[in-house]
């Protein structure tokens, strides 16, 4: 099976979130399963390396990916190239896979997909949420959605979502009716084999030695819930003198400054470091070191780093917001929390009082993941749904 997957930007641009990585993922454990995939993108997030060529294809762990120079909004992607290179290249491909929904790439991706009779998937991931939609640039997706994004949504042949959540609320907002397929982001479970020493994380940054944090990774900005964050930690602070908060992520919107003034405000500057972005060893090592991570966001389609502090065995506290709250708390695996800073406070106190509940936890966080988000279990289902789509598009 040969799968062409058309996406606004692609890893390692790293600075666009999850979906960056648990994309590549399944792409790469595809191919390891037999399959060919390619994977037609653009620069974006990738402006300034030198190592990645444009308008070449290029191998990144078997998936081949050629990456495309982009002009104006970042993140819409306009790129003559990508009309051209759709229109040529899709009817070489059994199947197209679209993980986006406001780009360019995706409107030509659909339309190339429709001229050339081939069957295509658009994941929306998380962008069609009534809260992500009507967070930012509300009028703006109101009216690209009714010119554009509601065609090639009616013409596809499934909507990918990646958690129950995402799907009920998705065709709940939109009235959709359409044929889809819910299948979880996946873990690499070999990339946590051996985690690394505890205390790494606080030997390195002085400051926290003998001390403990919570853990709050991901992109600083408004979506993510961190002026509930801040509201709940100052309160914590009088509760745990000796209690750290620790915000790793990239700020590429400018909101940290917010941040920081909240905690000027609150008089807690000294109580929090923020990291950046980490990789690697120096971000396992972040989850392993933390007392819990906290997720307390207003709209999160899966969250990959929930997942991935548990299965690094660090409690979760995540918000009702956060797609998969339903499975986690199905699941023991996890505290659910309210939007609110005085739900998140209670939350993250049960935890923090409670060792016993903390072992119990993250048990149980760990256990989850080992046996619903094992990467080759989720490849699985997808080669199955690829295969359902393709044999009902042959029967037409």
């Amino acid at each position: 099976m040969k799968l062409l997957s058309i996406c606004p930007s692609y890893y390692p641009a790293f600075k666009y979130g999850g979906p960056i990585q648990s994309v590549h993922l399944i792409n790469k454990t595809l191919v390891q399963k037999g399959m060919v995939v390619d994977v037609l993108t653009t620069n974006a997030g990738l402006e300034n390396r030198k190592d990645i060529p444009i308008n070449n294809w290029v191998g990144l762990d078997g998936v081949n990916v050629k990456y495309l120079k982009y002009y104006g909004y970042e993140h819409y992607n306009f790129s003559p190239s990508m009309l051209f290179q759709s229109f040529k290249i899709v009817k070489n491909y059994d199947i197209v896979y679209i993980p986006a929904i406001w780009n360019f790439p995706v409107l030509v991706g659909s339309w190339a997909s429709i001229l050339h009779k081939k069957p295509y998937i658009i994941a929306p991931r998380g962008t069609l949420y009534e809260e992500t939609f009507n967070i930012k640039s509300k009028n703006k997706k109101a009216f690209y959605y009714l010119l554009f994004a509601k065609h090639y949504i009616k013409y596809a042949n499934a909507l990918h979502f990646t958690c129950v959540d995402e799907k009920d609320k998705t065709l709940s907002f939109l009235n959709l009716r359409k044929k889809y397929f819910v299948i979880p982001n996946g873990v690499d479970l070999s990339e946590f084999s051996y985690l690394p020493e505890k205390g790494y994380f606080t030997n390195k940054y002085g400051l926290f030695k003998n001390k403990k944090y919570i853990l709050f990774l991901g992109r600083i900005n408004q979506i993510k819930g961190l002026d509930i964050l801040i509201k709940a930690f100052n309160k914590l602070t009088k509760d745990y003198n000796d209690l750290y908060l620790v915000i790793v992520g990239p700020d590429n919107e400018g909101y940290g400054e917010k941040v920081r003034s909240w905690l000027k405000e609150f008089g807690i500057t000294d109580k929090v470091l923020f990291t950046g972005m980490l990789t690697g060893k120096d971000k396992l090592s972040a989850y392993v070191d933390a007392e819990l991570f906290i997720l307390p966001s207003y709209s999160e389609n899966f969250g990959m780093v929930v997942a991935e502090a548990m299965t690094c065995g660090t409690p979760v506290v995540i918000s009702n917001k956060v797609g998969i709250y339903k499975e986690v708390e199905e699941n023991k695996a996890g505290i659910i929390v309210d939007t609110t800073p005085e739900s998140l406070y209670n939350g993250m106190k049960l935890l923090l009082d409670d060792q016993n509940l903390r072992k119990e936890i993250a048990l149980n966080g760990r256990n989850f993941v080992t046996n619903y988000y094992d990467i080759n279990k989720v490849a699985n289902m997808m080669i199955k749904a690829f295969e359902e789509i393709l044999n009902g598009n042959r029967k037409k």
